[in-house]
């Protein structure tokens, strides 16, 4: 399973993420108004969350190992 990270200083809590995610991963928090992680073993590694944030707050790290 991927490694997703988000970096709350720079999510605008835009719901980019929400919309590009294929899966459901994340979700806008109503408290923080920022995006949070809700099903992160549904993350197929696609990096459309990442690609899309245009704060570039998002970052998944893959779990292959690169021989």
């Amino acid at each position: 399973m991927p490694r997703i990270i988000i970096d709350f200083e720079k999510c605008k809590g835009c719901g980019t993420c929400v919309d590009a995610c294929p899966v459901s991963v994340y979700e806008l928090d109503e408290e923080t108004k920022k995006t949070k992680i809700v099903n992160p073993s549904e993350c197929l590694d696609c990096k459309a969350c990442e690609i899309q944030c245009e704060a570039e707050a998002i970052q998944i790290i893959s779990d292959e190992i690169k021989l």
